[in-house]
């Protein structure tokens, strides 16, 4: 007898059970099998709010600018960059409110409040993305540039609308509103590509810059006025391009260490923040003034003393005589 007290016939019933046979076919009387209560099949619970803004808060940005982060303040990853970015929003309110003052259509006619609106967002989003280096602040200051440009190509093409204030184009907001779904479509799906932020934005601003060149010096209505504000435009908007392209053709959009400390040092990105703040805010002007001469106003310039005091436009009812 083995040692364990089984009997030979127990030891051959043991090891019949213990080999694998093969599985037999489920028929269709078969009961469906069942699972434990413990591995019951449960639909995944939604992701709280909380955990979906933590995580796109997390999240960095695809681009990083020659200067050097968090060594101005610890508390603010690019300094310079980020409090040269308040005045795009200082000018907007001022614009507007001068807009307000001297414009008469600006009153029926939204497209000068978006265009100083979106102004004042870009500045707010640029200050945020510059402090902080996230993606989520990134989007907030691209963004709204792309959609100004699409402000600024409804006003150079609108500026012939009749007295009435009745678009003369109607497709034109619709079409300009689908390319802005289909710019931030293209933002977010392609997160990671930096170019195609770029293409976007360029493509429309060499339109912009073409245009109102030829407006400014090529038209037959243009006046001094037209030619001074797209003149000063230019400068400022071109000058700080300058800037931004030699900043990144020797760093790169991807990391501070690229110029070394001379470039760190030089704030090109901060000049280039106030070049594009001086520069838009011109061109709106240059805008007002192509729009007053349309609609047949006396058209003439307020300010230009000094710097707090750029030029602005001053539309007036024509005189009967």
């Amino acid at each position: 007898a083995p040692r364990d007290g089984s009997t030979p016939w127990e030891r051959i019933l043991v090891s019949d059970s213990l080999r694998q046979t093969p599985a037999r076919k489920r028929r269709f009387s078969d009961p469906l099998p069942t699972w434990p209560a413990s591995q019951e099949f449960r639909r995944p619970e939604p992701m709280a709010w909380s955990q979906f803004l933590a995580d796109a808060y997390a999240k960095p940005s695809n681009v990083d600018w020659c200067e050097a982060n968090y060594v101005t303040l610890d508390w603010v990853a690019e300094a310079w960059n980020t409090f040269s970015s308040v005045p795009m929003t200082i000018v907007a309110f001022y614009g507007f409110y001068r807009a307000r003052q001297h414009l008469p259509m600006c009153k029926t006619e939204q497209r000068w409040a978006m265009a100083w609106g979106l102004l004042g967002v870009v500045g707010v989003g640029s200050a945020l993305f510059h402090a902080t280096l996230r993606h989520v602040f990134q989007a907030a200051d691209e963004l709204p540039m792309l959609y100004c440009n699409l402000i600024f190509v409804y006003l150079m093409l609108e500026e012939g609308s009749g007295r009435t204030h009745a678009p003369r184009k109607r497709w034109l907001a619709p079409l300009l509103a689908a390319a802005g779904v289909v710019q931030t479509l293209c933002y977010f799906i392609f997160p990671t590509v930096y170019a195609i932020f770029l293409t976007s934005y360029l493509s429309v601003i060499v339109w912009l810059v073409w245009r109102s060149t030829r407006l400014a010096w090529f038209h037959p209505d243009a006046t001094p006025l037209q030619r001074t504000l797209c003149r000063t435009a230019l400068i400022f908007y071109l000058g700080g391009s300058a800037l931004w392209v030699f900043e990144n053709a020797v760093c790169g959009v991807h990391g501070e260490g690229g110029g070394g400390w001379p470039l760190q040092w030089a704030h090109l990105h901060a000049l280039w923040h106030l070049g594009a703040c001086m520069g838009t805010y011109h061109f709106i002007e240059f805008n007002a003034a192509r729009r007053g001469a349309a609609l047949g106003m006396n058209v003439r310039a307020g300010g230009g003393a000094s710097m707090l005091m750029p030029l602005y436009v001053i539309h007036e009812l024509p005189k009967i005589k």
